[in-house]
């Protein structure tokens, strides 16, 4: 995924969160649901292909 499919993925979860906590319409919570699922996914996978967990970056070996 690049870096502007992410931002117009979390970008849309975001405009469904907020149209759920508005409304409370089951339909924009199922939504945001399936959009966080994607967003959760893809952070996963970036973090497995960088070794980066939580925003702690893998210390290397100070001799390599």
């Amino acid at each position: 995924m690049t870096a502007k499919e992410f931002f117009d993925l979390v970008s849309e979860m975001r405009k469904y969160q907020k149209e759920f906590f508005k409304t409370r319409n089951s339909g924009a919570f199922h939504k945001s649901v399936e959009l966080e699922r994607k967003v959760d996914k893809e952070i996963a996978r970036v973090q497995n292909v960088t070794g980066v967990k939580d925003n702690t970056p893998v210390q290397g070996s100070l001799f390599d």
